[in-house]
C-alpha cells in the first residue's frame, strides 16, 4: 500500500525523573485521607504500573503540587509547570523521529500537537516550533483536551493532510504531563485509580509520503451510547479531574467486537488478519476487557503491559510508544491501532507495513 500516507519515523521522550509504585503508593497515602491503605495498597499492586514518568521528580512534586494548601496547588500553579518542561520533553521526542525519518526540520510543512493536560496558549505548537527552528510559516492544528485516544485522531489529520497534499511533511507531537494533576485529598475510588496509573512522557511521529515504518491504511471511530458519565475529564480547581467508572472495562469487553468486527469486515479483514494489536494501556482492566472482548490469546496485548509497567499511562503519546514496539516485533501484515478515552469513545487505525 505505497499509496497511502505513512509514519516515517517516531520518537519518543521519557521524564528524566521517574518514580516507583512504592514511592507512588507512599505519595497516596501521605496526601489522601479517609481511605483504608490496605485498599489503596492492593489498588497500586494490580494496577500493573511499576515505574512512571514524574516530571518534577519526588521531593518537587510533594512540596510544589501536593504541599501547597490542603488540596495541593491551584489548577494555575500546576499549569505553570506544564510549558517550560512540555517543551523540551517534546523537543527530545521530535528529534528522535525526525532523525529515524531522515528528515531536516526545514521539510516540516505542518504541525500537529496534541495535549489534554496543558492549557496555554501560544502553546506547544509555538513551543516546538521555536525549539525545532521551523519554518514561521508552518501549518499549525492542536488536539486539545480529547484525551487517551488523541495521538490516533491526531494521525487522521496528519494523513488527511498528506492526501490532500503528497509533499506535504507532518510532524505529529504529543505530550502530556499528567503528574502535574495528582489529587490531593480525593476520595473517589474513579481518582484513585488515575493516581496510581497516569504518567509523564512524549512521543512523536512524522508521517508523508513514500517509504517509511508503516502506512495508515483507515481509521475508525464509536461513542458508545449511553456512556459519556463513565469517563470524564474535567478542569478542577486543584488540577484536572479523572471520572473512570469501573463500568468501563465491562462496555468495552461487550461492545468492541461488534464495531470493530463491522469495520474490519468493510475492508475485507477479521480479527485473526491482524498481526499485531497496538493497544493503549489505559490501564490493565481495560486491556483485559479488549483482550476478553475480542477473544485474544493473552500474548496479544504483551506489548502494551509492557509499556504500562515500565512507563505508566501517558495519556494520548502511549499508543506510539507501544506502536514503536510492535513494528521491531511484526514483519509484515495490518497492526490495529486502538485507545478509548471520555465520551467513553473509542477510535482505531490500521497500519499496515
Amino acid at each position: 500500500m505505497s499509496d497511502v500516507p505513512r509514519i516515517l519515523g517516531l520518537g519518543t521522550a521519557a521524564s528524566e525523573s521517574s518514580v516507583s509504585r512504592e514511592q507512588s503508593l507512599g505519595l497516596s497515602i501521605d496526601h489522601t485521607g479517609g481511605l483504608d491503605p490496605e485498599r489503596v495498597e492492593t489498588l497500586y499492586r494490580e494496577a500493573g504500573v511499576e515505574q512512571r514518568g514524574c516530571i518534577l521528580g519526588l521531593d518537587r512534586m510533594r512540596s510544589e503540587v501536593l504541599e501547597s494548601g490542603t488540596l495541593g496547588a491551584s489548577t494555575s500553579e500546576r499549569l505553570g509547570h506544564f510549558m517550560p518542561h512540555a517543551g523540551q520533553l517534546g523537543q527530545r521526542a521530535a528529534l528522535a523521529a525526525l532523525d529515524q525519518a531522515e528528515c531536516t526540520a526545514a521539510s516540516i510543512t505542518h504541525v500537529v500537537t496534541v495535549s489534554c493536560t496543558g492549557a496555554e496558549s501560544p502553546g506547544i505548537d509555538h513551543q516546538l516550533i521555536h525549539r525545532l527552528q521551523l519554518s514561521p510559516d508552518v501549518s499549525r492544528t492542536h488536539i486539545g483536551f480529547m484525551g487517551c485516544h488523541a495521538a490516533i485522531n491526531a494521525l487522521a489529520v496528519a494523513s488527511a493532510f498528506v492526501r490532500a497534499d503528497p509533499k506535504a511533511v507532518v510532524l505529529v507531537a504529543c505530550v502530556e504531563l499528567c503528574s502535574l494533576h495528582f489529587q490531593v485529598g480525593e476520595t473517589s475510588w474513579d481518582q484513585q485509580v488515575a493516581n496510581a496509573i497516569f504518567a509523564d512522557g512524549a512521543a512523536c511521529a512524522v508521517v508523508g509520503a513514500g517509504s517509511g515504518r508503516c502506512g495508515l491504511s483507515q481509521f475508525a471511530s464509536r461513542i458508545f451510547p449511553g456512556t459519556e458519565h463513565l469517563m470524564r475529564w474535567d478542569i478542577g480547581d486543584h488540577g484536572f479531574q479523572m471520572t473512570l467508572s469501573p463500568r468501563v472495562p465491562g462496555v468495552i469487553k461487550r461492545g468492541i467486537a461488534g464495531w470493530l468486527n463491522e469495520w474490519l469486515s468493510s475492508h475485507e479483514l477479521d480479527c485473526a488478519s491482524i498481526a499485531g494489536w497496538a493497544v493503549h494501556p489505559g490501564g490493565r482492566d481495560i486491556l483485559e476487557g479488549v483482550r476478553r472482548g475480542l477473544e485474544l490469546p493473552p500474548e496479544a496485548l504483551a506489548a502494551s503491559h509492557e509499556i504500562l509497567e515500565h512507563r505508566g499511562n501517558m495519556s494520548s503519546g502511549t499508543i506510539l510508544w507501544v506502536l514503536s514496539d510492535l513494528l521491531e516485533q511484526v514483519e509484515s501484515g495490518p497492526i490495529l491501532g486502538l485507545s478509548f478515552g471520555p465520551g467513553l469513545t473509542g477510535e482505531a487505525v490500521l497500519f499496515v507495513k
